[in-house]
């Protein structure tokens, strides 16, 4: 079998950008009003920041969708999982199970009575999950069929 790669990403921080967006409009409104109609110092400075802090966190929403990207890599001996700053990996000759837990999307892959590595995929793709449990099951099968 040929080497598959999947991109697990998380969730998107929807509050956050609701809220992002909410905060640049009040900011921008007021910060247009207030110079256009000459109010206050002070309610210049409320919308500036708060324009400010509405970029500022969905920026950091951004960042952190990126950061909390996966990296799913299955071979013929096994697979990798990259990302977090981390790197899991392991040998299908070690793998006992693969199960979804419920119908959300959170695969465990078991390896043995104690170890076992989780994948947590965002609910918005059924169908990837479905592929990755389908790829994974399928190297677990050949793996076994393979001549040690």
């Amino acid at each position: 079998m040929a080497e598959t790669t999947y991109l697990i990403q998380s969730r998107p921080p929807v509050r956050a950008f609701v809220i992002a967006a909410l905060c640049a409009l009040v900011g921008a409104g007021l910060l247009v009003l207030a110079v256009s109609q000459g109010w206050h110092l002070a309610v210049t400075i409320v919308g500036a920041i708060l324009l400010a802090c509405g970029v500022l966190l969905a920026a950091v929403a951004v960042a952190a969708m990126r950061r909390l990207r996966v990296y799913l890599t299955m071979d013929e001996d096994g697979y990798s999982l990259v990302g977090h700053g981390q790197e899991h990996v392991g040998d299908w000759l070690d793998v006992n199970q693969v199960t979804r837990s419920g119908e959300g999307g959170h695969v465990i892959i078991y390896h043995g009575p104690e170890r076992r590595t989780h994948l947590y995929f965002s609910t918005t793709d059924p169908d990837q999950i479905d592929a990755v449990l389908d790829d994974l099951r399928d190297r677990l099968k050949a793996s076994r069929r393979r001549p040690a």
